[in-house]
């Protein structure tokens, strides 16, 4: 088996579109954050900005009838203190000093304790559903109470760690968080299908004798494949994250934290975890579910001879949660919904499907379930698809 490996590993080396497809991924991911630089982003100084423009034209929304009374006067007080707060958080941002400013803190105060009294007034304004314009308030004005008690959570993660809140969307960390997201959703699924979609196909086309007359199974050999092919995307993969990382350490003007806290969707609950975590979730998550995909794309080149119908099969498996937004999905078991792992860890895809239930910690069962499946499958494949019909001969050594 090592033999057959080894000879597996140097022929696809050997492959000219390999090598070029590895070697442009690799400087893709790793000058991913230079890259990304030139990108136009919103700073978190200008979403306040809009925040605050906000909060001045609820008052022109409101009647000024429906502020009198004692639960009136409540209510336009701490709208008047969340522009207040908006205001002094929108200045420390553009200080980029952290969570205060020197010097200033008494008149300021601090980014953190500003974020929480709003949050705080945010919920009592919630729940003051006697005010008379409390629909306009909570349509127009209040986000939902879910995202006020997520921010909560945050500003208490970011007060445990002793962080300060990140103005810069540039910092290293961000640049990494935003590198990870965008590699486990899309360019991993795009480099497994350029790399898998004909090797196997091209192999049996061009007779090489892959196994040089050792009786070894076609199943071996697609597990063996599918292993070669996995540890190259990732060892690639891996490299060139580490690289961007580190690029970005010297070129960015703040390097951030690793230890920066990111929601996650789990027990039906936004709660933080440390960046460095949440990395290391997408990218295991994404290794299995790479592997699976492989097994499936070694598997159909081996089955058909047309890399496009192949790319074309593989991509519907990628995009074939979008049913979901028409049909009525069932259960949160369902595993074209793991696809789209970023997702499922934010909590979007509970959301967007209406099923609380979708949650990361099934991918691993799921991935199982699917594994069996597809060693069924093509156990049979491998044995009702003779070899002889596609012109598949192997090559005797004199």
């Amino acid at each position: 088996m090592k033999k057959v490996l080894k000879w597996n590993g140097l022929l696809l080396m050997r492959e000219w579109k390999t090598r070029l497809l590895l070697i442009g991924f690799l400087l893709f991911l790793s000058t991913f954050s230079l890259l990304y630089r030139e990108q136009s982003v919103i700073l978190p100084e200008a979403q306040l900005r809009s925040e605050y423009s906000d909060a001045h034209q609820i008052f022109r929304l409101i009647p000024d009838a429906h502020f009198e009374g004692e639960l009136g006067e409540e209510v336009e007080m701490r709208l008047a203190r969340n522009s207040r707060l908006i205001g002094l958080n929108q200045y420390i941002l553009t200080q980029r000093e952290g969570n205060t400013v020197e010097g200033l803190e008494d008149i300021v105060s601090d980014y953190l304790q500003n974020g929480r009294e709003m949050a705080e007034n945010n919920l009592f304004l919630h729940d003051a559903t006697e005010f008379e314009s409390h629909d306009l308030l909570t349509s127009v004005y209040l986000p939902s109470r879910q995202e006020v008690e997520e921010q909560l959570g945050f500003y208490n993660a970011l007060e445990e760690n002793n962080l300060d809140i990140e103005w810069n969307p540039y910092a290293s960390s961000q640049i990494f968080q935003q590198q990870i997201e965008l590699f486990t959703s899309v360019v991993l699924f795009i480099a497994i299908a350029l790399l898998a979609g004909d090797h196997f196909t091209k192999d049996q086309v061009k007779n090489y004798s892959v196994t040089q007359n050792i009786p070894l199974s076609m199943k071996t050999q697609w597990r063996g494949r599918t292993f070669l092919l996995w540890l190259m995307t990732w060892v690639v993969a891996l490299i060139g994250i580490a690289a961007s990382y580190g690029i970005s350490l010297f070129s960015s003007d703040t390097r951030g934290s690793l230890q920066y806290p990111i929601p996650i969707y789990i027990s039906q609950s936004m709660s933080y975890i440390p960046l460095w975590l949440y990395g290391l979730l997408l990218i295991a998550s994404g290794m299995l579910i790479s592997y699976l995909f492989l097994l499936i794309i070694t598997g159909l080149s081996w089955m058909i001879r047309n890399v496009y119908f192949t790319l074309f099969i593989v991509g519907a498996l990628v995009l074939f949660p979008v049913v979901w937004t028409v049909l009525p999905p069932f259960s949160g078991w369902q595993p074209s919904f793991y696809t789209d792992i970023v997702s499922v860890v934010s909590g979007e895809s509970a959301v967007l499907y209406q099923l609380p239930t979708i949650e990361f910690w099934r991918l691993p069962l799921l991935a199982l379930i699917v594994w069996l499946g597809i060693e069924m499958v093509f156990h049979y494949v491998f044995k009702l698809i003779p070899t002889q019909t596609l012109g598949l001969k192997r090559r005797v050594t004199q």
